[in-house]
């Protein structure tokens, strides 16, 4: 296992097991390693007291100070070119693997992997020690390299990921305090990522969460969040505008790969989500 660090990074990479792992508390200084595993996630904190801003897929990202934000290998990010620092971890599955280990940090389709909208959040001030100390804890355990290197990493990772967590979570809770309820906006989240390619109507997402369609369509009500339907379709469309921001495909390729039997439909939803056609957004763009 190789390891790296500088005054404000660190990370390893094993070339036996393909593991990643990286921790900066400068991004933009080091983003050149803190990106260079293609299939990361990734942790972004701003412990800054002014605000950062970035581009990420088709729009433009701002974290607020003491606030976070994630992503993942499906995000395209441009950083800007100043001096702004951002603290970063970042990790593939390899390392390890948040969708195998779900039910021990519970963090899909809050963190990682929902449909929702971008996970930005600001940390509230009685977290914010806790986190601090944890930041702590990573740049220490980099100095103290020993045999339970790679497991003290991933018991570090896991408690800020746990933390992480509860934060989102108690976003949905101060409107709809119900833990089963939230449990089932998660999975949905996370379910609609695994297949809104094949599953596109409420009844697919209702069946697979043992509830009946106007019960999930009630939940979504209560806690303020965007219909489920609505929630499909604004996932089918993102992925649509990256594979025309990204890629060379045409519309009948995107529409085909998305599902769609004809063309007509997704450029009809594409218009009715983003007020353009995918050939105006397009050209928007170029």
């Amino acid at each position: 296992m190789k390891a790296s660090q500088s005054p404000k990074s660190y990370g390893l990479n094993d070339p036996l097991t393909g593991a990643f792992f990286h921790f900066t508390e400068d991004l933009n200084a080091d983003q050149k390693l803190a990106f260079s595993m293609p299939l990361a996630n990734h942790i972004l904190w701003n412990r800054s007291h002014q605000k950062y801003t970035f581009f990420c897929d088709d729009q433009t990202v701002v974290i607020q100070p003491n606030s976070f934000c994630t992503l993942t290998a499906l995000n395209f990010v441009k950083l800007p070119e100043d001096n702004n620092k951002l603290t970063a971890i970042s990790f593939n599955q390899e390392f390890y693997c948040i969708r195998d280990h779900d039910h021990e940090v519970s963090c899909n389709g809050i963190l990682f992997y929902g449909a929702q909208n971008f996970p930005l959040l600001p940390i509230p001030s009685e977290d914010q020690p806790g986190l601090e100390k944890l930041c702590d804890l990573f740049i220490q355990e980099f100095k103290e390299v020993d045999p339970v290197h790679n497991e003290m990493l991933v018991t570090l990772l896991k408690l800020l990921i746990i933390r992480l967590t509860r934060i989102g979570k108690s976003k949905i809770r101060r409107v709809q305090g119900d833990h089963q309820n939230i449990e089932i906006i998660r999975k949905f989240n996370f379910l609609v990522e695994l297949n809104f390619r094949k599953k596109k109507q409420i009844s697919d997402y209702a069946f697979l969460l043992n509830v009946s369609p106007k019960k999930l369509s009630e939940i979504f009500r209560n806690a303020k969040l965007d219909p489920p339907l609505v929630t499909i379709h604004k996932r089918i469309i993102l992925e649509a505008k990256r594979m025309l921001l990204f890629s060379f495909k045409s519309i009948n390729e995107i529409s085909d790969e998305l599902g769609f039997e004809d063309p007509s439909q997704l450029s009809k939803l594409f218009k009715k989500i983003t007020k353009k056609t995918p050939s105006q957004f397009k050209l928007m763009k170029d």
